[in-house]
């Protein structure tokens, strides 16, 4: 052979080596789905050094606002819509700290108590590995493809699309072929643990170690967020892509509580379930028995009622009766009614009856869902920069965008800034914050910050003179929201209890239109329900046929200012429910209700010129509901 084939044939080899390895660097062999070693174990690193007992006790305790639902990066569809905020930047945010999403300077109006960032499991390691110079797959022509998406709306489209399919029960869920293992999902979780750890000040701003499960994404959601109390967590979350239903997402959790993990599970987005949120039977098809509603009692004590995706409290087309009930109605096509928390916290009544055990005894908290990491966002009047990256970052995009899990809406028809969550807690630290939650002795709001009480008892005063004994009574002589209230010792059919009641403003928002108790109960094979105005402001009483009389209040649509001579800074009553059955299995939740403001729609158009269709609501109603009280009967 001669000297010119022989260096022919060696740049040949080079050439073909070199493409192999070209090759392999553009398309890693994957997706890398064995499993590795999982266990609980304690992450703990700058919490350590942190004395808790050092944060601040009030044994009345103090209400603090927060954000449960944060998205950054590392959630698939937060990414592919642009966002670039990581969970530090969320934190920062949460604080307080000026930041930057999606090529503005932001900053939160009102610091935020606590937060926790709740990226989706699904897909968290393909980001990883995406966004990390150096990881595995990095250079992938895959990974090259999702950082060229920009601002191309159709190339971010079609992805969500691909990713919805591989995270929908129906399509069959699988990992993406750059995904190189668990590995790479401990590198993204260990990110969101070091965030939290970094920014976690006791007794001033707590975080916690928390994701999102997330089953479904073009169709029906019957999404959770996992919390845990302290850092003994997981090497690498748990998703449903390896637990792929809600069955074996809670043997998990019951698995890893075992194992010495404190850790609750928290539906959202029941508005968009399909009718599968709350189920009357098992993934199989048998009925749920009481094996099933002990779990979930156990694990879910919590339910998210308001985010920026819609509210799951009622819709006015199964509530016609409910004057308030158009409130955020947002659904993927015709609503269903057993998609709603008021008609489950019913359903769980029959359960008990039948069971012994309620399945859907929940409490309520609100939250944003923010995709850009910014929670909190919820400020209306705000230049209100929404929580869906590019898809409502501009009042053009809002107005004219297509919604993303439904194209035949637009996006303005489908968003709201989002709620909060508020929490009595003794101290702001994760441990009280925390079991505050399991006890449920929590409440939603539609982003604002209206201040709630609500005991159930015996024996309370007819009115008190300061809020400090209110409470103490409440305490003494009752027991808050979120609780059983059992009937008196020795108890009788005429042992009816008293709830007292107390809101109080916004400081920085309206003032207060009234308070209303939403009772529910289950008698002779029904569902009934029942809404009492019970604390009015500027002096009102009651119609003769029950309705409230309008007061006046009204929103300037030129300005957008609301009314400041109407409605109450603080509402107080001592209530019996004139209809009390000791027989029967009840609750009674508390809504509160603020005067009239501008909505979102309308700063935009004061502020932008943009024009909305005609049956577009340009006022709301800011509110906020309490955790239930459950009368359990004396039969």
């Amino acid at each position: 052979m001669s000297r010119k084939w022989r260096i022919g044939l060696g740049v040949l080899a080079v050439l073909a080596i070199l493409g192999v390895y070209v090759y392999g660097v553009l398309f890693p062999a994957g997706p890398i789905t064995e499993r590795i070693p999982n266990p609980i174990s304690d992450k703990a690193t700058r919490s350590k050094t942190l004395d808790e007992s050092k944060a601040p006790i009030n044994p009345l305790k103090n209400v603090y606002f927060g954000d449960l639902h944060v998205h950054t990066s590392f959630s698939f569809d937060a990414y592919i819509g642009g966002t670039t905020s990581t969970p530090n930047d969320a934190y920062r945010f949460a604080k307080g700290e000026t930041v930057d999403v999606l090529g503005e300077k932001v900053k939160l109006q009102r610091p935020l108590d606590f937060a926790a960032v709740t990226d989706h499991a699904e897909f968290i390691g393909e980001l990883y590995s995406i966004q990390t110079p150096g990881a595995p797959a990095y250079n992938s022509a895959m990974a090259r493809y999702f950082r060229s998406l920009g601002w191309d709306t159709l190339k971010q489209r079609e992805l969500f699309l691909s990713i919805g399919k591989r995270a929908n029960p129906e399509q069959g869920r699988s990992h993406f072929p750059i995904f190189q293992g668990y590995e790479t999902t401990k590198s993204a979780w260990n990110i969101a643990l070091e965030a939290a750890e970094q920014h976690y000040e006791p007794g001033k701003f707590t975080t916690f170690a928390a994701y999102e499960w997330t089953l479904g994404v073009l169709g029906k959601h019957l999404h959770r967020n996992i919390f845990f109390r302290d850092m003994n967590v997981p090497d690498y979350p748990i998703s449903a892509l390896e637990a792929d239903t809600p069955e074996k997402l809670w043997t998990y959790l019951k698995d890893i509580t075992n194992e010495g993990a404190t850790v609750m599970a928290v539906p959202h987005n029941s508005n968009i379930g399909g009718g599968e949120i709350f189920p009357d039977k098992y993934e199989d098809g048998r009925e749920i028995d009481k094996e099933y509603a002990q779990t979930r009692q156990d694990l879910e004590p919590l339910i998210e009622v308001h985010q920026a995706k819609g509210n799951s409290e009622v819709h006015a087309a199964f509530w016609q009766n409910d004057e308030f009930a158009d409130f955020e109605n947002y659904t993927n096509g015709n609503p269903i009614e057993n998609n709603y928390v008021r008609y489950a916290l019913k359903k769980g009544l029959e359960y008990e009856e039948k069971l012994g055990v309620n399945p859907f005894k929940f409490g309520m908290i609100g939250s944003t869902d923010t995709h850009n990491g910014t929670p909190g966002n919820t400020e209306e009047n705000d230049e209100f920069i929404g929580n869906h990256a590019f898809l409502d970052l501009e009042t053009r995009r809002r107005r004219t965008s297509n919604w993303v899990l439904d194209q035949s809406q637009k996006t303005y028809q489908a968003i709201n800034p989002g709620g909060l969550v508020a929490i009595w807690s003794e101290a702001n630290t994760r441990g009280h914050l925390y079991d505050a939650m399991k006890r449920k002795e929590t409440y939603a709001t539609s982003g604002g910050r209206i201040q709630v009480r609500f005991f159930g008892g015996y024996g309370f005063a007819e009115s008190y003179e300061n809020y400090e004994s209110m409470v103490k009574d409440g305490y003494e002589k009752g027991v808050p929201m979120g609780s059983d209230l059992q009937p008196p010792q020795p108890s009788s059919h005429d042992s009816a209890p008293s709830f007292l009641i107390w809101a109080s403003k916004d400081a920085e928002s309206a003032n207060l239109d009234r308070i209303q108790v939403i009772k529910g109960w289950y008698k002779d094979g029904k569902l009934q329900e029942k809404i009492f105005n019970v604390a009015l402001s500027d002096g009102r009483t009651l119609n003769e046929d029950g309705t409230v009389p309008d007061n006046g209040a009204s929103v300037n649509m030129e300005t957008g200012e609301w009314a400041k001579d109407k409605g109450a800074v603080e509402l107080q009553t001592v209530w019996k429910d004139p209809e009390f059955d000791a027989t029967v299995r009840a609750f009674y939740y508390l809504r509160v209700l603020e005067l009239p403001t501008a909505r979102w729609t309308l700063w935009d158009k004061i502020r932008y010129g943009t024009e909305f269709p005609a049956d577009t609501k340009l006022t709301v109603q800011e509110r906020a509901w309490s955790s239930p009280i459950w009368y359990p009967s004396i039969k």
